[in-house]
């Protein structure tokens, strides 16, 4: 138990550390969307699949959303061939230990969602440590990394979606 706080308390010294970089002007080249990567918990996943929604809202084929999911109990199965993680997966101040979870992080996408909830400490590890050009997300203070946020109720994942697109339409980044 005590290596487990000892973990979290590093991980959360890591999302400080960040923070205070964060404050530092960030740039990025806004250019289309096309590639996009969604981070979502298991248990929403396994009640709702939004991903052939997300792509219909976003006007992007479903072969371009790639998903993984994050499981904070650790003990629940993925559906189908999407991959999955848990806080084992994570070492002293946010190492990555899954190799499936360093592919997703070193994957360029244009576009990272996060529909995990914000006070969960490894999702916003991931989101951090991904190599993604713009992350969107809920709105939350802890998701200060978010490039757009959007204040919609955590398991209103429709209204989420349709605003996502409504704000990337606005800066010409889909159709």
């Amino acid at each position: 138990m005590k290596l487990l706080n000892l973990r979290n308390k590093t991980a959360s010294k890591f999302i400080k550390n960040q923070r205070n970089a964060a404050e530092r002007k960030k740039e990025f080249e806004l250019k289309a969307v096309k590639k996009i990567g969604v981070l979502a918990e298991l248990s929403l996943f396994e009640t709702y699949d939004f991903t052939k929604r997300l792509a219909d809202h976003l006007k992007v084929r479903h072969e371009d959303l790639k998903v993984f999911l994050f499981d904070p109990s650790g003990k629940g199965e993925a559906p189908g061939f999407y991959k999955t993680c848990n806080e084992k997966d994570f070492g002293f101040f946010g190492k990555v230990k899954s190799e499936a979870l360093n592919r997703f992080l070193s994957f360029d996408f244009d576009l990272l969602i996060n529909y995990c909830d914000a006070s969960l400490l490894y999702p916003r590890v991931i989101m951090l440590k991904s190599a993604s050009k713009m992350r969107a997300g809920f709105e939350d203070e802890l998701n200060f990394f978010n490039d757009i946020a959007i204040h919609a109720k955590k398991n209103d994942i429709d209204t989420f979606n349709s605003e996502l697109a409504k704000y990337l339409k606005i800066l010409k980044l889909i159709d």
